[in-house]
């Protein structure tokens, strides 16, 4: 019933677009309404956790304009919504070499290579990222992330007494700090984050701290 309704919210939403468009902008052709009410769809999808929906929607619309980088990113988000990080990646890939000071595709290549435990890739990524955005909380949160796993993975290979003996942990806790001076109402994701450091020095259960990381992100 619910999958039901979200279909008709779509069709609604595009043909909305198709009536109304032409009369504000009578230069624009019946495809390009197309495409823009597809996309609008797709984005009404994601917004109700459907994006293999909104992914078919995408694609449809980028039949007509497949090098469109506004509607590849919606694409490879529909992909990661859906479980499809390859697809995605090798998306996020072709926007680097076309938009390589883009933050947005840094902070995506970052997460894939999170994702793949690659913490300094991704630790690359972010810092690029910075570079252009060096106020962007988020981005200095996820950089955080990447050092704090580095970290714990020095920690581990060089027999470390102490995580706060480690540069890459030393740099996490600065950057959560930035973040949370940046944007207040990570107080508590950033307090989180800290203390689930703290216990995973004190008991060593990195698969307890991997999960308070992704589950206050």
């Amino acid at each position: 019933m619910q999958t039901k309704w979200i279909l008709l919210m779509a069709l609604v939403i595009i043909a909305g677009i198709v009536v109304v468009l032409p009369l504000l902008a009578p230069g624009i052709t019946p495809s390009g309404i197309v495409q823009d009410g597809q996309a609008t769809a797709g984005d009404a999808f994601m917004l109700v956790n459907q994006s293999g929906i909104a992914l078919t929607l995408y694609d449809d619309a980028l039949a007509a304009n497949p090098g469109d980088p506004v509607l590849l990113k919606k694409k490879a988000e529909a992909l990661i919504g859906s479980g499809q990080t390859g697809e995605a990646e090798q998306i996020y890939q072709q926007l680097l070499s076309q938009y390589p000071n883009d933050p947005a595709v840094l902070v995506r290549m970052g997460d894939f290579s999170y994702w793949n435990g690659d913490y300094t890739g991704a630790i690359s990524y972010y810092d690029t990222a910075l570079s252009i955005q060096p106020k962007n909380a988020q981005i200095l949160l996820r950089d955080g992330d990447a050092c704090l796993m580095l970290a714990v993975t020095q920690y581990q290979e060089q027999h470390a007494v102490f995580l706060d003996s480690l540069d890459s942990y030393r740099k996490a806790l600065d950057e959560y700090a930035q973040a949370e001076k940046l944007d207040p109402r990570l107080s508590a994701v950033v307090s989180a984050r800290t203390l689930a450091a703290d216990q995973y020095e004190a008991s060593g259960d990195e698969q307890s701290l991997i999960a308070t990381l992704r589950t206050s992100a």
